[in-house]
């Protein structure tokens, strides 16, 4: 199954205008059970208070039970468990626990989400890749400042990123490289499946809740069209000076040589309505 996946890479990385429309067919029994042995299994359980030990008992059975659910397209995504969890000065963000088997069939989708946008990732772009690091960030911003020309900086935290990012720009966005419908499918479920707060689904037609397997890779396609590409094909070909951009997830520093160029990618950055 890794194979298969090398295979999308090389197709992905030799045809950049490739769009794959053939892809469902990847979640086999055996895609499913080689996927368990690479996740954290220590996690909590779901709405449905199953544990990852509970599920691992009949892990064949569970696992040909999905593939048969998901070929009748009677998959159904249910809602994530949500937990404040502290991020410090009194704050909290919300944390979004899906059912073991539902991790499971996120990071089985995610799996080959990200062998499809690898090569099309810019190098800029560090946060939840493989092969890449918050210390690899920070290494790569140091370079700039320190052995560049960088002499102004600007650094940005988009607010509320993963609770206000637009289902409906996210799947045009993904549309543009995947044309299969399971995927396309249940992407569309996890999106619209909600949150289970107080004994209540709660249901928005923004955010992807953080915590799935999923969401780090669905995050990253939707800043790659909207900041990263933005960021290289509009405003570094318009500027006279160097400039560079580091991003990690939803926060990234954009550094800039001139004074007044650092000023107007604030000007465009306040003022787009991409974000």
């Amino acid at each position: 199954m890794t194979t298969k996946l090398d295979r999308i890479v090389e197709k992905a990385r030799t045809d950049r205008s490739c769009r794959f429309t053939s892809l469902g067919h990847l979640l086999t029994v055996d895609f499913l059970m080689e996927t368990w042995k690479q996740m954290n299994r220590k996690g909590t359980s779901g709405v449905d208070g199953e544990s990852t030990e509970d599920f691992e008992r009949n892990l064949m059975e569970r696992c040909e039970d999905i593939v048969a659910r998901l070929w009748r397209r009677q998959y159904q995504a249910p809602p994530v468990r949500r937990v404040e969890i502290p991020k410090g000065g009194g704050k909290t963000r919300p944390l979004g626990i899906p059912t073991v088997e539902d991790r499971l069939v996120q990071r089985a989708v995610a799996r080959i989400l990200e062998a499809i946008y690898e090569p099309e990732f810019l190098p800029c772009s560090y946060g939840f890749r493989p092969n890449k690091s918050p210390h690899l960030a920070l290494r790569e911003l140091r370079n700039h400042l320190m052995g560049g020309k960088v002499n102004w900086v600007f650094e940005t935290d988009i607010r509320g990123f993963f609770n206000h990012l637009s289902h409906k720009w996210l799947m045009k966005m993904i549309r543009l490289k995947v044309g299969d419908p399971v995927i396309l499918r249940l992407i569309g479920k996890w999106l619209r499946a909600g949150a289970l707060i107080d004994g209540i689904v709660v249901r928005t037609g923004e955010g992807t809740p953080q915590g799935g397997p999923v969401s780090p890779v669905l995050a990253n396609i939707y800043l790659h069209y909207v900041i990263d590409l933005w960021f290289d094909k509009r405003v570094k070909r318009g500027c006279k000076g160097t400039a560079h951009l580091v991003r990690f997830a939803d926060d990234f520093v954009a550094g800039f040589q001139y004074q007044n160029e650092a000023k107007l990618f604030s000007c465009l950055l306040y003022t787009s309505r991409c974000v």
